[in-house]
């Protein structure tokens, strides 16, 4: 979530009024972080110093790989790009549910696929999540599908989402035909997608192909006469994306289901008429129905930050920080007034306060050394001549009986 301006209230307004009363300050609030989306499930990732996550990211060079890149959004579509290249599609030749490569072994895909195996989509987006999840990228696989009724055939696929810091936000990959989509220019998630379907029946949405990020009407096919934006209508995200892990469930764990009005008295269906049926998750329980937009889309390495009375430290502010949702979070790096970054492995900074314009700047730093979205204070402070600073305060001032 982006910062916000802040208007009349303050945030912590009972910090700010004491230091103003202890100092004889005004202080004015410029900007403050939003609160975090926060899922109510939980989603399991594979963190980047998992011993396999290593040996996948040194077996097939992806630091190489990615060496050069200019931020986090051109590592990805590179490695986007190398699960196209290193996966080779079609339908037919893959093995049914169950067989070995259920158990989502990426190194067995990937060799399978250099010896002259073919695999479908759902094989091209467990290879993407692993190579995400190899290079410290947050990274989770989907099923999304058509508008359609039972009595149609739809156009089931897999794809992944991953988490941007560069735009604070999950956006849609599919390493099956290496794009993406955009409107206006930015990268949209499976939801942001369907509303595109929704609300302008595909208007102004384009698919980008490649690293080199060329626009194109459509990238893949699907429902006749249809945007291609009919086909994010239904989407799921799997709450297991450990894809290094080896007990051979596959993609059989619990999944969330984001609905909105249009899609909350429906239901998702399977397969080509007269044989469609409902998606298993219904019957079985695993599939996790939500109208709540941060149930399925959670900030990832977001900091809450909260202020604490400075007690005895009088011109500090005590922050203190917590982070909801980070998968792979190692510690943070603390920014005052713009200077040079800090690292902090503790919960809390003393932040020092003074007449002028003072600032905190705290992000995430994972595992595997990325650096998450800066969530940042401003505040501007002055003397304040009507009031007669108090000091030392009354409540340390206080004599023990």
């Amino acid at each position: 979530m982006s910062a916000k301006k802040q208007s009349t209230a303050r945030p912590f307004d009972e910090i700010w009024t004491e230091l103003e009363e202890r100092h004889g300050w005004k202080i004015r609030v410029d900007e403050f972080p939003a609160d975090p989306a926060i899922s109510r499930y939980p989603f399991v990732f594979s963190d980047p110093d998992n011993r396999r996550a290593i040996a996948f990211r040194e077996q097939n060079k992806l630091d190489e790989l990615l060496e050069g890149a200019e931020d986090d959004w051109e590592a990805l579509l590179r490695l986007r790009h190398w699960t196209f290249v290193n996966m080779v599609n079609h339908t037919s030749a893959a093995l049914p549910l169950r067989e070995p490569f259920s158990a989502l072994d990426p190194f067995a895909l990937v060799a399978a696929s250099r010896s002259g195996g073919t695999f479908w989509c759902s094989f091209f987006s467990m290879v993407l999540v692993a190579a995400c999840s190899s290079t410290g990228f947050v990274c989770r696989k989907l099923s999304i599908d058509s508008e359609h009724t039972a009595d149609e055939k739809g156009n089931h696929h897999g794809v992944v989402d991953v988490w941007v810091s560069k735009f604070r936000k999950w956006v849609h990959l599919d390493p099956n035909y290496d794009h993406h989509c955009e409107k206006d220019g930015v990268p949209l998630n499976l939801e942001e997608i369907c509303q595109v379907w929704l609300k302008q029946k595909g208007e102004g949405m384009q698919s980008v192909i490649g690293p080199e990020r060329r626009t194109m009407p459509r990238a893949r096919g699907g429902r006749k006469g249809a945007p291609e934006a009919c086909g994010y209508f239904w989407h799921l995200i799997e709450c297991r994306n450990d894809v290094f892990r080896r007990d051979g469930d596959g993609s059989l764990g619990q999944a969330v289901l984001l609905v909105d009005e249009a899609r909350k008295h429906r239901r998702w269906t399977q397969g080509t008429p007269p044989n469609t049926f409902e998606k298993r998750g219904y019957a079985n329980g695993s599939l996790m129905v939500t109208e709540d937009y941060a149930d399925a889309y959670p900030d990832v390495n977001a900091v809450k930050i909260s202020l604490q009375p400075p007690h005895k430290m009088p011109y500090y502010c005590r922050a203190q920080f917590k982070t909801p949702f980070s998968p792979f979070f190692d510690h943070y790096e603390v920014r005052v007034n713009g200077g040079a970054p800090e690292r902090v492995d503790g919960m809390e900074y003393p932040w020092r306060i003074w007449p002028g314009t003072c600032s905190l700047e705290v992000r995430v730093v994972d595992v595997a050394g990325r650096r998450g979205q800066p969530y940042r204070i401003a505040v501007t402070v002055e003397e304040d001549a009507s009031v007669s600073p108090r000091w030392p305060w009354p409540k340390e001032d206080a004599q023990p009986v």
